[in-house]
């Protein structure tokens, strides 16, 4: 295990290796109802990382910055090796679309600004924000080969076929046949550019 600044994508950190709170998350299992205060324990485990036990404790009030959560929970400090007792409370807001409703959001401790999902990667200590830590995405270390091989084995499940399998999928029984050559012909393209790619690699490696 690394700690912040190790990873895949240029020695940094991802958004994959991190432990993640959404803030939709908790609207969905009544973490956070109006005019009360909740109780939730969630468990992150990975094997990058320690395992942690997080309680959160979250408040929504009347007014417009009486809301808030506790981020309480212990972990290992990676560089020291000390045991720490974290303890933090990360603001709420809520912003009103102009289609209606109303939409919740965390304010970063760290950066004070309004986000959606709070990160604690592997070296972390605290839940922030991902452009607090410079988090990047797993798939941004992919080559144009990766991407566009991810891009045709996931077009290939979802006709229900075996991307393992060198044989063309079946059309789904309902799909259109519109629909299904239109998706056989995003698998071609999609292996064009891996093959296009890989050519191109080769082509470097003799010369």
């Amino acid at each position: 295990m690394g700690g912040i600044g190790s990873g895949r994508s240029g020695g940094r950190c991802t958004v994959e290796s991190s432990y993640r709170i959404n803030i939709d998350a908790l609207i969905r299992h009544g973490v956070l109802r109006p005019g009360m205060t909740a109780l939730a324990t969630f468990q992150f485990s990975s094997d990058q990382q320690d395992d942690i036990k997080l309680e959160c404790v979250a408040r929504v009030g009347d007014g417009p910055w009486d809301s808030w959560i506790r981020l309480r929970y212990e972990l290992t400090d990676y560089w020291t090796g000390e045991d720490l007792k974290i303890d933090d409370k990360v603001s709420l807001v809520t912003t009103r679309p102009p289609f209606g409703g109303v939409r919740w959001w965390f304010i970063c401790p760290r950066s004070n600004q309004r986000v959606r999902m709070l990160y604690l990667p592997p070296g972390g200590r605290h839940f922030w924000s991902r452009r607090t830590y410079r988090l990047a995405y797993g798939s941004q270390s992919e080559t144009a080969h990766d991407r566009a091989m991810r891009r045709s084995r996931k077009l290939c499940r979802r006709l229900g076929g075996d991307p393992d399998d060198d044989a063309c999928p079946d059309k789904p029984k309902r799909m259109r046949w519109t629909t299904y050559n239109r998706i056989m012909d995003r698998i071609a393209a999609a292996e064009r550019v891996a093959d296009d790619h890989l050519v191109l690699l080769m082509k470097r490696f003799m010369t």
